[in-house]
Formats: structure tokens, sequence, C-alpha cells
């Protein structure tokens, strides 16, 4: 239910029309509840949520190519900048959506294990050959890091420090073919690790299909409850078309 929920969320807030105000604090106020809900805390979604802000940077040169009209912005009466209303109302837009989009996706996670949002896209119909594919790499992640973390120390234990404020190692070219030379090793090892996580998998029964819990069946009251907040998307929806552009 929550993964239905949180695709339906993503999809009517992304086709909301620009510039739909009392819409977009409609989905505040929904997702604000959500979280005042499921107790995770406003500021563990909101920190998270700090991850679109390297997306929704992209949406700026908007503001200054946008369409007519345009608006004249003086800086020290030395100069003037042409800023585009319609292009600063997509730009907010586009930065509101993303925002919330994250957050929906953070009280996903953060409510439902990984085990069981793949179990649940699996009931949804995902096929299971990209399922597989996506657990993989989210395990196989975790043994990255730490070979990254072990490659940085063996590099720090050869390197010296003298005054506190120097370092040994050469110039930035050399210190370019070190990071290389690391990045090969990481490579080398992670087909070696990948090898022998692969062969304990297969000694222990992996067949190629998921052993995980099976998701449980949607109950009635689950249902009543997806009805209801799919609702309420809807006359959200409407009112963004009502009130956007």
């Amino acid at each position: 239910m929550k993964i239905l929920f949180t695709l339906a969320f993503i999809l009517t807030l992304n086709l909301t029309p620009a510039a739909a105000w009392p819409a977009f604090l409609l989905y505040l106020s929904l997702i604000l509840s959500i979280t005042l809900l499921s107790r995770l805390g406003w500021m563990y979604v909101f920190k998270r949520s700090l991850l679109a802000l390297p997306f929704v940077l992209s949406a700026i040169p908007l503001i200054f190519w946008g369409p007519q009209p345009f608006i004249q912005m003086n800086i020290g009466k030395v100069f003037s900048i042409p800023i585009s209303s319609t292009g600063l109302a997509r730009c907010i837009s586009i930065m509101i959506k993303a925002w919330l989009s994250i957050q929906a996706a953070i009280l996903l996670t953060g409510t439902t294990s990984f085990i069981r949002v793949m179990s649940g896209f699996r009931k949804l119909g995902v096929p299971n050959m990209l399922i597989a594919i996506i657990e993989l790499m989210w395990r196989y992640l975790f043994i990255l890091v730490d070979e990254v973390i072990r490659l940085i120390r063996a590099r720090n234990s050869r390197s010296s420090v003298f005054n506190g404020n120097h370092h040994a190692g050469g110039s930035v070219l050399w210190r370019g073919k070190v990071t290389g030379n690391m990045a090969g090793s990481l490579f080398l090892r992670s087909i070696e690790q990948s090898e022998r996580v692969y062969d304990a998998m297969l000694s222990r029964g992996f067949n190629g299909e998921p052993m995980d819990e099976p998701y449980p069946d949607f109950s009635s009251s689950d249902r009543w409850l997806l009805a209801g907040l799919l609702l309420v998307l809807f006359f959200i929806y409407l009112i963004g078309l009502l009130t956007g552009r």
C-alpha cells in the first residue's frame, strides 16, 4: 500500500501544473501529516530531502531564459538583470516538486525495510530479474564501501605528514596517478569479491529466485485507506488544475 501511494503521490505531484501554490501547500500538508503519524521526525525527513538540492539547481536558468514578460532587477544601480516571471514560477514549482518527491521517497524507505520494499515491488508484478539486480547492487554497495575504506587506510598508512601542514607524496600529477591505481585496484577487488559472494550464494542454495519473506496480501482496511488517500490526491490535483498555469 505504501509503495502504491508513494508512486501515486509522485505522479500526481509532477503532473500538477506550475504555479499551483494552493495545491503545493496541500501536498506539503499531506506529507507533514504522514511524517507526524510515522514518527520519523520532521528533521529526519528534512535533512535527507536536501539530497534534491543539486537536481533543483538545474532549473535556475529558467529564471533568466524563460518566456515573457520580463522583470528588470536592478543591482546597485549599475546594471539590471531581466527575470522572467513565468520562468521564475516554473523554477520554484520544479524545486517544490523535486523536494516533495524526495520527501515521499524518504517516508517510504524510512518506514519500510529494503527487503519489504523489494517484496512489495515483486508483488506489484515487477520482473524478478530486475528485483534481483537491484538487491545485488544494494548488497554489493556496502562491500565496495568497505573496500574503499581499506584502500584509503592503506594509502594513508604509506603517507607521512610534516609539521602538521604539508603532505608527502609528490605533485598533483603523482597523486592523480595514485588515485587511478586505487580505482583500478578497486575494480579488480570488486570482481574477485563478487565471485566469492556468488559462490557463497550458490553453496547456500541460491537458484536465481528470491528467498525473502513474501509480501502479505492487502486487507480490506488497507484497500479502504489506499482508496481514501488516492481520493485526496485526486482532489488536490483538481485544485492544481484550477489554480495552476
